[in-house]
């Protein structure tokens, strides 16, 4: 089912113009919204969540209509990710503003230690990471090996076309490093844990399994970390968010002091962008999320309170390495 979901993004990101495409994703949009109760009733929580966090009560009809623009709004994400392949800079200097990510990036590998860009399945992180791969960036995309080999074979390929090399999350640990000695870039995100870890950090006032890997390897190479999110904007263009870079000493700091910087990071950028972040499950039910990441990452079964997708699955590139 889900290859033919992603076969069918394919179609429409590919053969049909973007606007085109586009059109046609709003209906399917609509019809998850309307058909996939437990999907909606998710994304309701987790934007009600995430703004009570910040102190504002959104009505139910806000709600919803938050949640039925997070919908369409992954749905142009599925149509982009087979829509871009041709990575023409002129076209990309008109559809992405891209403010100061080129000389941040510059600056932070004058320092010879690599940089470690952190991103959240928000906006679409997948061009992002494709955009730092055309601009000549030595960059490295960590990203989930998807049991169904037809899916897996599928993200890969559209992620070697634009130029990113992918590094498999069962070697990742140690070819991020090999990478970031080399002062070269690795891409990951940190919104979602693929791993058996039960360990939980304070997320949007809630414990959520994170994945502590980007503070692992940061901690271990000197590395600074580099929020950076790319975020859909008016006229379906985008803009480059970028964060300030965490620096960390590993004299003094831990992996729980990294991990509060980096979840204030993507509380902020979340907070701002809260419809376009596309978790279909509530990542506050820890036995949930560790089922729906073993499932994802290595086909185990699920039990009855879990079993479910999202409207497509989403490409899970710069998944996080693990010890």
């Amino acid at each position: 089912m889900k290859y033919l979901q992603l076969k069918v993004a394919k179609f429409l990101g590919r053969v049909f113009p973007r606007r085109v495409g586009y059109g046609l994703a709003r209906r399917i949009a609509d019809l998850y919204v309307l058909f996939d109760r437990r999907g909606r009733e998710c994304v309701i929580a987790n934007l009600q969540q995430i703004h009570e966090h910040a102190g504002v009560t959104l009505s139910l009809r806000a709600l919803h209509s938050l949640a039925r623009e997070n919908f369409l709004n992954f749905a142009k994400y599925m149509v982009d990710f087979f829509h871009f392949m041709d990575m023409d800079p002129a076209r990309f200097n008109r559809l992405i503003e891209t403010t100061e990510l080129w000389s941040t990036l510059d600056a932070l590998r004058a320092r010879g230690k690599g940089v470690i860009i952190l991103s959240a399945h928000l906006g679409n992180w997948e061009l992002g990471v494709a955009c730092v791969a055309a601009r000549g960036y030595p960059v490295h995309a960590v990203a989930l090996q998807h049991p169904d080999p037809k899916v897996n074979n599928l993200y890969w390929r559209q992620r070697a076309a634009r130029g990113l090399h992918g590094i498999p999350m069962g070697r990742a640990a140690r070819e991020c490093l090999t990478a970031l000695r080399r002062n070269e870039i690795i891409a990951l995100v940190g919104d979602r844990d693929f791993s058996a870890s039960t360990t939980v950090f304070d997320f949007f006032g809630k414990p959520a399994r994170l994945p502590a890997g980007p503070a692992k390897l940061a901690l271990a190479t000197g590395a600074p970390i580099l929020p950076t999110f790319m975020v859909r904007i008016a006229g379906d263009r985008f803009r480059f968010v970028v964060d300030d870079p965490i620096f960390v000493d590993p004299a003094q700091d831990t992996v729980e002091t990294v991990m509060r910087r980096i979840v204030r990071a993507l509380e902020r950028v979340i907070l701002q962008h809260s419809e376009q972040w596309f978790l279909f499950h509530n990542p506050w039910d820890i036995e949930q999320d560790l089922a729906l990441a073993m499932a994802t990452a290595f086909g185990a079964p699920m039990t009855n309170n879990t079993r479910r997708s999202p409207p497509s699955a989403a490409p899970a590139t710069a998944e996080t390495p693990h010890d």
